[in-house]
């Protein structure tokens, strides 16, 4: 590889990255357009399900295995990076709106950097903390809306409630994940997580399965349940993972401010939740927050 490329490949992994954040910023829209149709438990299972179908289309010829010693580190991803994660998630957006889930969701990489820095032990500058803090702070501003108050609603607090524990699940796996690349393959990893996690939604759908017309769903809502299982789920997750390969956790995480300014913007359009001077303000200190976060 020569200089050129060498330069190339971190500016190609940071646009792919931004890319990556984008499709998850539309999922919460379309995951609410889902719940409308199917419980938060079956939704996991069914965009799991798809994906899981797509992973072994595409990877059907790769002859890597895991070995039995890691079996323990595939199924602990799996259940964080998948089964708690999606689930939290789905269940926490049917108690809260799209925006706040997203915001909310932004915070994993407090969580990355905390885990990263006792753990693995990775090097922070202070102008990555400033840029944590600066992006930590326009989360809030998005949040709150200038509105102290806005938490008085029970129902939204605990979606909000589930949202966060749905941030510190994705922070586990980001960085337990990272541990593991070296020894295998982006695409083996994340085969064999989506599988685990997948098996492991089952138990969790068991009720509504036995009891939901599976094909009853709308065209619509098999659209986005392809766009979360394909696109969102398939192509995200190989693409996280090859960014972590190449960048720091703290770094790749940091990316995920960008999707609740995203997401707000999408929340405003499609489901018509409001976007106000405080949601635009809060947007530009999570990009200056990611900016600090990422610059050498």
């Amino acid at each position: 590889m020569d200089n050129n490329t060498q330069k190339g490949v971190p500016y190609l992994t940071h646009l792919e990255l931004l890319l990556v954040v984008a499709i998850w910023a539309g999922t919460f829209i379309s995951t609410k357009y889902v719940l409308t149709e199917i419980s938060p438990a079956l939704s996991a299972l069914y965009r799991y399900g798809i994906a899981s179908l797509i992973l072994l289309v595409i990877d059907y010829n790769n002859p890597e295995t895991i070995r039995r010693s890691d079996y323990g580190r595939i199924t602990f991803l799996g259940a964080t990076g998948v089964t708690l994660y999606y689930l939290l998630q789905h269940y926490g957006i049917n108690y809260t709106n799209a925006t706040d889930a997203s915001i909310l969701i932004s915070l994993s990489p407090v969580f990355i950097a905390c885990i990263s820095w006792t753990l693995l032990k990775e090097r922070v500058k202070p102008a990555t903390i400033l840029g944590l803090v600066l992006a930590l702070a326009g989360c809030i501003l998005v949040i709150t809306n200038g509105d102290v108050a806005i938490k008085n609603n029970q129902g939204r607090w605990w979606g909000d409630l589930l949202i966060l524990l749905t941030a510190v699940s994705w922070a586990l796996y980001s960085v337990f994940g990272k541990k593991i690349l070296a020894a295998y393959t982006i695409r083996t990893i994340v085969k064999y997580t989506t599988w685990v996690g997948t098996v492991l939604l089952i138990p969790f759908s068991l009720p509504e399965l036995a009891r939901v017309e599976h094909f009853s769903l709308s065209w619509i809502g098999w659209l986005n349940l392809f766009y979360l299982g394909g696109l969102a789920s398939v192509y995200g997750y190989l693409a996280w993972y090859r960014a972590l390969a190449k960048l720091p956790s703290v770094t790749v995480g940091s990316y995920l401010y960008f999707r609740p300014f995203l997401t707000g913007l999408m929340a405003a359009v499609v489901l018509h939740e409001r976007i106000s001077g405080y949601i635009i303000a809060g947007g530009f200190l999570i990009i200056a927050g990611t900016y600090l976060s990422v610059k050498k």
